[in-house]
């Protein structure tokens, strides 16, 4: 069609369904009262509120992968538009996922893709939208415009990007976190907030100008969604005690809202693409070529949405003894980073057909040119879907198994959450020997009830199906350091330290260990390892300083100790420092005087004399005042 033939078209209704529908789902309108009460009732009952997401994730979660996989796969000349995406990536993701299975070290790199990459996803997804809806409403954004607009999305996403990639995120195993300084990550992320702003508030006032606030009312409610979603969390975890996890935007009710999203713009696209066609949903038997039904095509995307997750992890797990859990995040990671790339590539607002569809400017039939297409757009396996009997009963009898294989996960996950009795992990245990959650869980319960050696052989069953599960190896070595069998507790997270990225309690626990069993050089080295993780961590320098004394390395010894108070030199008289301020005041006085500092020894002392006094510890007063005398001066 030529642009002449574009110009002349009717203009196209602003909204997609309705305003409410719109700006509730598809602008994020309610992204503010949900986040509000599921943070509210999350404080209260984290456990029920993870079953009611992973329930939902049935209905919402799943099926928008599979609303993808439909755009892409339902007829041939789909297919063959994006047959890189569609046969050579999907069999690379396929290679991936059996290579992950067998080399389970790679699975922090794929984990660390999906968390990283999807709000990245979300934003490119709101981004697309808002430019969408602008256009609807007879906006004509320049480039100058677009640019504005895109870069206030990607600075928010880079806000939330540095909040995960910092150095006080980087001591988590499982994810593989660029080691950003702390600080040098807050002045970025107040960076990018205040171009946020600048870059949002211009490029969409311009857009106000042409059309005004009204016919504005989409995008300027998506940007506001953009700042619910990536920069409040932010905010909140800086300036309150209020605390997002920095993987929140990958499940829960980010991610709920953002699938419900995608659902309300792909399944407008596909009522349009079927009016338009008279082709487009001829998979679902509708009754007439230009009508869309909407019920059959959700029923198909509930259903696939299941094909595509559980089959996978369930096989993995029953019949190749994989870790049910960890399968079943493979899978999920790889779905997502499939449907990353291939989302990127079949929603283009410059494809011509997709831009029709969804900026609405043509009569639903205008496009006559693909009528005369019907045999070849007719859908792959299309006699799966035909009138006769035997397609009928595959249908029913592939529809009746997924339904009870979702049911099977569903109670599986509901017997393994952590308020779950010894009775209902035996069962869940029963259903699936493989599932590592119910020895886990079981070994926390044995622990809690003292039975420590009955919790370490479930812990080593665990670990057994899976030597990557980190809680598992995480307990372990906790319940073997309890036990005061230190040469074993030691062997434990040295082993740990072979298989994973170090993080703060291995290096700690191992340190203090190595300490206890005489080796000085390990515990210095563990403690330094830990400290370049955490170099604020106070309690570290403490550890390290305790050790190097031991060793007679008086110097970095004092070294320590000085940087300990130089930490806590605003909040030396809170009841949770005093005592270990005050045992740092005394170290310091008896080290000072071996290295000729007898002036340095004298201050810190009669500065502990005065804070014991002060703060009714009689016995470190008297300690500090006991070694001045040893210094012939009066206290």
């Amino acid at each position: 069609m030529k642009t002449a033939d574009i110009a002349i078209q009717p203009k196209a209704n602003q909204w997609i369904f309705n305003p409410a529908v719109d700006l509730l789902i598809g602008c994020g309108a309610w992204s503010l009262p949900l986040l509000a009460v599921t943070f509210y009732l999350a404080q209260r009952d984290a456990v029920h509120v993870s079953f009611v997401f992973y329930f939902l994730g049935v209905f919402c979660n799943q099926p928008h992968y599979m609303a993808t996989v439909y755009r892409a796969y339902h007829t041939p000349e789909d297919f063959r538009k994006y047959r890189f995406f569609t046969l050579y990536l999907t069999s690379f993701i396929a290679l991936t996922a059996l290579v992950v299975h067998l080399a389970p070290a790679l699975f922090p790199w794929l984990l660390t893709s999906y968390l990283t990459w999807s709000p990245w996803h979300y934003t490119g997804q709101n981004f697309g939208i808002s430019i969408m809806l602008a256009r609807r409403a007879g906006a004509k954004p320049s480039d100058d415009d677009r640019q504005l607009i895109w870069w206030s999305y990607f600075a928010s996403y880079a806000a939330w990007f540095l909040a995960l990639h910092n150095t006080g995120t980087a001591s988590q195993p499982s994810l593989l976190i660029l080691p950003i300084p702390e600080l040098t990550a807050r002045a970025g992320k107040l960076f990018f907030f205040l171009m946020y702003l600048f870059a949002g508030v211009i490029g969409h006032y311009r857009l106000v100008r042409q059309i005004g606030w009204r016919a504005m009312a989409g995008p300027l409610t998506l940007f506001a969604t953009q700042f619910l979603w990536f920069l409040l969390p932010e905010l909140l975890r800086e300036f309150t005690t209020l605390q997002f996890p920095t993987t929140y935007s990958s499940a829960g009710i980010l991610a709920f809202m953002h699938c419900a999203q995608y659902l309300w713009i792909t399944t407008y696209y596909t009522k349009r693409e079927t009016e338009s066609a008279g082709a487009g949903v001829t998979s679902l038997r509708l009754p007439s070529p230009t009508r869309f039904r909407w019920s059959p095509y959700y029923v198909l995307l509930v259903l696939g949405g299941i094909a595509l997750f559980l089959p996978g992890p369930w096989l993995a797990s029953r019949f190749f003894g994989h870790d049910l859990v960890e399968s079943f995040f493979i899978f999920t990671a790889l779905i997502n980073l499939h449907h990353f790339i291939l989302d990127g590539a079949i929603w283009k607002l410059r494809d011509g057909r997709i831009a029709r569809l969804l900026l609405g400017r043509n009569p639903p039939l205008a496009e006559q040119g693909n009528v005369h297409h019907d045999a070849d757009a007719r859908p792959y396996l299309g006699w799966m879907f035909g009138p006769g009997n035997r397609a009928r009963w595959l249908r029913y009898s592939l529809a009746v198994t997924l339904l009870l294989l979702a049911a099977l996960d569903q109670t599986q996950f509901w017997l393994t959450l952590r308020n779950t009795g010894q009775s209902a992990l035996a069962l869940a245990q029963r259903i699936n020997p493989n599932d590592t959650r119910t020895y886990f869980l079981q070994a926390k319960s044995l622990a809690a009830k003292g039975e420590t050696a009955s919790a370490i052989d479930k812990l080593r069953q665990a670990l057994a199906i899976n030597t990557y599960n980190i809680p598992a190896q995480h307990l372990l070595g906790e319940l073997l350091y309890r036990s005061g069998d230190t040469a074993a507790a030691l062997a434990h997270y040295d082993r740990m330290l072979t298989l994973f990225r170090p993080d703060l309690v291995m290096l700690v626990n191992s340190g203090i260990l190595a300490s206890r069993n005489g080796d000085k050089a390990k515990a210095v080295e563990r403690f330094e390892t830990a400290l370049r993780l955490a170099p604020e961590n106070t309690q570290l320098h403490l550890y390290l300083g305790e050790t190097l004394e031991k060793a007679g390395n008086v110097p970095q010894a004092i070294r320590e100790y000085e940087l300990y108070a130089k930490l806590h030199r605003t909040d030396t008289t809170t009841s949770e420092v005093l005592p270990t301020f005050l045992l740092v005041g005394l170290k310091l006085g008896t080290l000072y005087p071996m290295q000729n500092q007898r002036e340095l020894a004298v201050s810190w002392l009669r500065r502990a004399v005065e804070l014991g006094r002060a703060h009714q510890r009689p016995n470190e007063a008297a300690a500090a005042e006991a070694k001045l005398r040893e210094l012939g001066i009066s206290p």
